[in-house]
């Protein structure tokens, strides 16, 4: 779903959980957010648009249907991978107009982003960002613990798509009972949602195919590598990420080798060369190790129509 203005955008999409919104952009990281903004709704509808210079307005509309905006100025830092963005005060009372007041311990002063660059999304002559998350932490909350439930979504489109001849998947066992890392996780944008692999070592030579019947042409994969959860977010170090897939159509035959950047934000991989739509199977040649765990993750994976730049 694209969202090109903020006004009346309350009014028409007060369902919305996910984001992608159109905008212009300088060189930054691999991208500057200046010009891009997103949309939510926990607890309550509002918007938050990057400016230039360090700087965030946030709109919303209040009680009386009155649209409302403030300028914050943020400082940019870390919870392991996962980019912090700090205002320089909470949000504002206003913002709890007709919630329940105990909502507000949904709204603090921080955010976490997860996103990427789609460059001229939907037959759009313009770019995009997509991406995961960006909701406020818990006010008064320890740095742990920022929000701990990302929204669904986050693609704009969300094509569904299946996945077949896994050759497996992990199962944890613990006090709170089992817990399945599934293949069908691939196609869920949610926090501690990946499908992780379940034989011993790495996951070296483990195969999955995205199947694709019925489905107009896709040119490219689309991808967040690695366990990604906002509650720890040290999970996507300790645990191992792709770093090298054999990607082979199935009609076709025809394949070839990727490198998988090492990066939590969205990322696509060119499957271009593939001369129709067909099923996709993909193989794991090689993983970025994890710290702790001798279990490779991947967060989210789905075919794809435009390229997506991951932040950093």
């Amino acid at each position: 779903m694209f969202l090109k203005s903020k006004i009346g955008l309350f009014k028409k999409s007060l369902f919305l959980c996910l984001f992608l919104i159109m905008g212009s952009f300088a060189v930054g990281q691999n991208f500057d957010l200046a010009g891009f903004g997103y949309t939510d709704t926990v607890p309550c509808p509002y918007f938050i648009e990057f400016q230039k210079g360090n700087e965030i307005e946030i709109s919303w509309y209040n009680a009386n249907q009155k649209r409302v905006k403030k300028i914050y100025t943020y400082k940019k830092k870390y919870i392991g991978r996962f980019p912090l963005f700090e205002l320089n005060a909470d949000m504002p009372e206003d913002l709890y107009a007709g919630l329940n007041t105990e909502s507000k311990n949904y709204y603090g002063n921080k955010f976490m982003l997860l996103t990427g660059l789609a460059k001229k999304t939907l037959g759009e002559n313009k770019d995009g960002i997509v991406g995961l998350g960006m909701l406020p932490a818990r006010k008064g909350k320890k740095a742990s613990d920022f929000f701990s439930d990302f929204p669904m979504g986050g693609t704009g489109e969300y094509p569904c798509f299946n996945y077949e001849n896994v050759s497996s998947y992990f199962v944890e066992e613990s006090k709170e009972g089992k817990r399945e890392y599934k293949i069908e996780n691939l196609s869920i944008m949610e926090q501690d949602t990946p499908w992780v692999e379940g034989v011993d070592g790495w996951g070296i030579g483990e195969t999955f195919t995205i199947s694709t019947k019925n489905m107009s042409f896709y040119k490219y994969i689309l991808l967040m590598n690695g366990y990604i959860s906002a509650s720890n977010p040290k999970l996507y170090d300790e645990n191992g990420r792709i770093k090298k897939i054999m990607v082979e159509g199935l009609t076709s035959g025809k394949k070839k080798e990727f490198t998988v950047k090492d990066t939590p934000h969205p990322q696509t991989v060119d499957i271009s060369f593939l001369p129709e739509q067909e099923d996709v199977k993909i193989t794991i040649l090689d993983v970025y190790k994890g710290t702790k765990y001798e279990d490779t993750a991947i967060h989210f994976m789905i075919l794809w129509r435009t390229e997506v730049i991951p932040y950093e």
